[in-house]
């Protein structure tokens, strides 16, 4: 299974973003490979629906 944690920093020492839709990163978290990744959010910018953007 992959989660998708929102970040605020694009480290591992970073805070989790309290806001999904808008976090600049999310780290995406393998629970069967122990791997991980950050990618940035692309919605972060959006004027609206940033969550719903995010998700898709």
């Amino acid at each position: 299974m992959k989660i998708a944690i929102p970040m605020d920093d694009k480290n591992m020492e970073a805070s989790v973003c309290i806001s999904f839709g808008r976090a600049p990163y999310f780290l995406i978290y393998d629970t069967e490979s122990n791997e991980s990744l950050f990618l940035e959010n692309s919605a972060a910018a959006s004027q609206g629906g940033a969550g719903i953007k995010a998700a898709q």
